[in-house]
């Protein structure tokens, strides 16, 4: 289901990830960044042609995870198509991690 809307681009998310540690193994090595959702469905979020997904659909990665979420190593599955679902879901309970952690860090307020 595609809505309409205007993508959210937001500065404050995206540098939320300064100095955090990754929410998927937990490193603190200077390397995590804001990596935006690359799963089954990306397109539902916002990704297109030349267009990342939203900036609400994001998880903080070290280098190493992010990396491993782009290929899809995360996985122990050997079929591919169990891998992308699986890789879909961990990068996903990632990005809700790191929507806790910005309600945590005040970027985003629920009222």
């Amino acid at each position: 289901m595609n809505l309409k809307r205007v993508p959210l681009k937001s500065k404050k998310m995206l540098n939320g990830a300064k100095d955090q540690s990754c929410v998927n193994c937990g490193a603190r090595d200077g390397t995590v960044v804001a990596a935006h959702y690359q799963g089954i469905r990306a397109g539902e979020f916002g990704k297109g042609t030349g267009k990342k997904p939203d900036d609400l659909f994001i998880a903080d990665l070290c280098q190493g995870c992010h990396r491993a979420f782009d290929s899809y190593e995360g996985s122990s599955y050997e079929n591919r198509q169990y891998r992308r679902i699986d890789n879909s879901e961990q990068f996903l309970t990632n990005i809700m991690r790191t929507i806790l952690r910005r309600i945590d860090q005040g970027i985003i307020e629920v009222k």
